[in-house]
């Protein structure tokens, strides 16, 4: 049953997150009178290529329940809804783009206090083990558990605000609008593809682990392994909307919008 929960909402944010991300490549290769049209279209385009992939290659294909497809087909059919109500792929992004970019920046804030906090529980098993002879396995486990979430749930700020590290040949040195240009095809070409493959693999490896309630190996460890593997498609959902914002900003500059 959990599976069945685990696909549903793994298709359902699949529903809501591709979409969005096909919004700013809709604003920058048409006008705002036909960007919607061009936003449905490209949608059409890319389900219909994964349909035609899951008839050349059925041994390859994942064929959803028909409960599944449903709640894909609806979340699809519902954002479209919104977007046309809402004024248009434009007036969409625009108010998209400073949600998610709150989002990505307060989850980053709130996981950045763990660095505070390791540093602490290091010292405190530090003086435990070799002062006193003590082990606590919940304690060291807490590190990896803050470890992980920092960098998994501040990466989409750090994309964001342009802290990552970045292998830098031409970049640095090009003009506005070709670093406009290597961000938004980066993006497009590397940046989403990845995210929703992160958010397709993980969704088994995440669904199992909460189905069974894994837990550590070690008896006194912490018995929630399953919230450190949901960081994975969190990661992945942060950033994407992290790379929303740059393809959109990238987006204004090589249109010429302020």
């Amino acid at each position: 049953m959990l599976i069945l929960i685990g696909d549903i909402l793994n298709w359902l944010v699949a529903g809501v997150v591709f979409p969005l991300m096909l919004l700013p490549l809709a604003a920058r290769i048409s006008g705002p009178s036909r960007s919607t049209l061009v936003w449905l279209a490209l949608i059409g385009a890319v389900v219909g290529c994964s349909v035609l992939f899951a008839w050349i290659a059925p041994a390859l294909a994942v064929t959803p329940p028909f409960l599944v497809t449903v709640v894909f087909s609806a979340s699809i059919g519902t954002l479209a809804l919104c977007v046309g109500l809402t004024g248009g792929v434009r007036k969409v992004i625009t108010r998209l783009s400073p949600i998610f970019a709150f989002i990505t920046r307060s989850t980053a804030r709130i996981v950045m206090w763990f660095l505070l906090a390791m540093a602490f529980i290091q010292f405190g098993v530090v003086v435990l083990r070799y002062v006193f002879g003590i082990n606590y396995i919940f304690m060291q486990e807490s590190i990896t558990y803050m470890h992980g979430a920092v960098f998994l749930l501040a990466g989409g700020y750090a994309l964001l605000t342009d802290d990552h590290v970045r292998v830098d040949i031409f970049y640095r040195g090009a003009s506005e609008k070709k670093k406009a240009l290597i961000d938004f095809l980066g993006t497009y070409f590397f940046l989403f593809p990845i995210c929703l493959l992160l958010l397709w693999t993980a969704s088994p490896y995440v669904a199992n682990s909460w189905s069974v309630g894994e837990g550590s190996a070690e008896t006194s460890g912490i018995q929630a392994v399953f919230l450190l593997k949901s960081l994975i498609p969190a990661f992945a959902i942060l950033m994407a909307m992290a790379g929303f914002n740059i393809a959109a900003r990238a987006g204004d500059v090589l249109k010429g919008t302020p």
